[in-house]
This record gives structure tokens, C-alpha cells and sequence, in this order.
């Protein structure tokens, strides 16, 4: 039986090669944070547009009712104005990219290289199912957030001040390591299914939860399997941008430090070209790793919820040498 893996990445990656456009829509994805599953537990850093939005719009109505208002403050609540109306819009544009990248990667299936146009369909198709999209992200985000700030951290921090090991904190220890951090986990294993029950099988946010529950229940192992290579991949990912960063920053570096004695203007041309290369790098490396998270976990989807026999990794290895534990 073919691996799994190597049947959903290669074809994960023949869909990007082919499709390049896609990068665009992977720029937008990257700002709902694709940090891998797990991020659902360090979801206070606030890393993705979504829980910068909320974490904003509390603040706002927290802080209004202590604000002194003066006509003095006018220029920059226009300013602060401005930028949710832009934090508002660039979430617009993440939430339909991820409905357009999953269903343009249905489309790759049969057709290798997809039109201009369609991908302005896959956009419009995101855009049509963005509410029922946005209340799967908005709860895994909220999820992992009241776990995390109402639970976790206040447990941690109340051990944290204890000296000794008694009954009760042993329990709590393993009370947080067995049902709160799996559930967050689960949680947003289940909103990425449901990602895709939305948009390929046209169902309600309810319906795609029960679907995807459904899902992750019979595929648990392969799924939490796929999010851990998908984490290595992301670190190993993230090393081969650095390498390339400094592979690239490091000529106008040298050439700014010999210039710099000769010309003023020309250190500083330099030093804008450079910083140009290092912001265009950064943001085709993003939006390449964007599509292709997307894409990885459609594809997997696809994979799953066809009629091919999907295995995993360690039933594989069991299968080989302990073929007792698989009968």
C-alpha cells in the first residue's frame, strides 16, 4: 500500500507548483495562524488576525466607558479607527482565501492547472460561506482561549506558588495533561475538517461540526500523525527560511560596510535594496507555506473521506512487525 504521506504532500506540492496564484490567497491564510494544531494551547500570543480582532474590540469596550474624550483625541481615534477598519478587512480576505484555497484544491483533482478565472470563483465561494467559516475559527480560537486563560494558566500559576507534590496537585497535573490540552487539540482538529464539510459539502456550521467530529473520531491517529509531521515540517521550514535570510542579507551587508566609507547614498541604496529582497523573500516564503498548509490539510480531507484505505504511520509499523496488535 502506498504511504499516505507520500500520496497527500506530493500531491499537496504538485497542486501549489502547478498553481502558483495560489501563494495569494496563502498570504491572507497565514494570517489566521499556522502554527501548527497546537497552537491551540498558546493562544494567548495573540499570532493570528482573529484573536488580535477580539482581543482589540475588548479593549475598546473595556476601556470606553474610563476614556476622558477630548477633542484633542479625535486625530488618533481616526487613526485607531482606520486600523480595525483595515483588521477588519484583511480578516474578510483571510477567512474567504481559506473557503477559496479548499476548493480550488478540489478542483486541482481533476483539472491540473486551474484557470485565472476560477480562482476568482474560489474566491467568490469563500466569500459566500464566510460567516459559517468565521464561527468555526472564531470558536476554535475561543475555545482554546477560555481553556487557556480560564483554566490552564490559573491552575499553573496556583501550583506554581505550592512547594509540594501532594495528592491533589499530582491530579490537577494530570487533569490538565489528559482532558484540557487534548481537548483544545481536538477542538481544532474538528474546525479544520469542519473547514472543508463548508465548502465541499456545502453544510451549515453545525452539520460540518458533527461531520467532522465523525471524522476525527474514525481517524484520530492519522490526524494527530499528519499535525506532527505538519509541525516538523513548519520548524524545518522556518530553519531553511532563516538560512536563506542571512544566505541573502549578508552580500549587502558586507557591500554596505564598504561602501559606507566611500558614500553615504550609496550605503543607503543599499540598504533599501536589501531590506526590498528581505520583505519580498519573507512574503513569498509565507505565502507559499500558507497555500500549501491549506492545501496538505484538503487534501487530507479528500483523502479521508473517500472510499481509499488510509492508514496510519504506527499501524503501518505495527502491521510489519507486531502483526498480533493489528488482526
Amino acid at each position: 500500500m502506498q504511504s499516505f504521506y507520500r500520496i497527500v504532500y506530493l500531491r499537496a506540492w504538485a497542486i501549489l507548483k502547478n498553481n502558483w496564484r495560489l501563494g495569494f490567497f496563502g498570504l491572507f491564510v497565514a494570517t489566521l495562524g499556522l502554527t501548527g494544531d497546537f497552537d491551540a494551547i498558546v493562544n494567548l500570543q495573540n499570532s493570528d488576525i482573529i484573536s488580535a480582532t477580539l482581543t482589540n474590540w475588548l479593549n475598546i469596550f473595556r476601556n470606553i466607558a474610563t476614556i476622558d474624550f477630548s477633542w484633542g483625541m479625535l486625530p488618533d481615534m481616526f487613526i485607531f479607527i482606520g486600523v480595525l477598519i483595515l483588521m477588519a478587512i484583511v480578516l474578510v480576505l483571510a477567512i474567504a482565501s481559506q473557503g477559496a484555497l479548499i476548493n480550488a484544491s478540489n478542483q486541482a483533482n481533476s483539472k491540473k492547472v486551474l484557470a485565472p478565472k476560477s480562482l476568482f470563483d474560489d474566491l467568490e465561494i469563500g466569500v459566500d460561506k464566510f460567516w459559517p467559516l468565521l464561527s468555526l475559527n472564531l470558536l476554535n480560537k475561543l475555545v482554546g482561549f477560555v481553556f487557556v486563560a480560564g483554566v490552564i494558566m490559573p491552575i499553573v500559576y496556583l501550583l506554581s506558588l505550592t512547594q509540594t507534590n501532594t495528592a491533589m496537585d499530582i491530579i490537577i497535573k494530570i487533569f490538565l495533561f489528559f482532558v484540557i490540552v487534548p481537548l483544545t487539540v481536538i477542538v481544532s482538529f474538528v474546525t479544520r475538517y469542519g473547514y472543508s464539510y463548508i465548502i465541499l459539502k456545502k453544510q451549515s456550521a453545525p452539520q460540518a461540526l458533527a461531520s467532522a467530529w465523525t471524522l476525527f473520531r474514525f481517524n484520530w491517529i492519522l490526524s494527530l500523525e499528519n499535525a506532527l509531521t505538519m509541525l516538523l515540517f513548519t520548524i524545518l521550514y522556518t530553519m531553511a527560511l532563516i538560512a536563506a535570510s542571512a544566505f541573502l542579507i549578508t552580500p549587502f551587508l558586507i557591500l554596505g560596510y564598504l561602501v559606507s566609507n566611500i558614500s553615504a547614498l550609496g550605503f543607503l541604496i543599499l540598504m533599501v535594496i536589501g531590506s526590498f529582497c528581505f520583505i519580498l523573500l519573507l512574503i513569498s516564503a509565507i505565502s507559499l507555506f500558507g497555500a500549501y498548509y491549506t492545501i496538505v490539510w484538503t487534501e487530507t480531507f479528500l483523502h479521508l473521506t473517500s472510499k481509499k484505505v488510509s492508514l496510519s504511520k504506527v499501524h503501518r509499523l505495527a502491521a510489519r512487525h507486531l502483526p498480533r496488535l493489528v488482526e
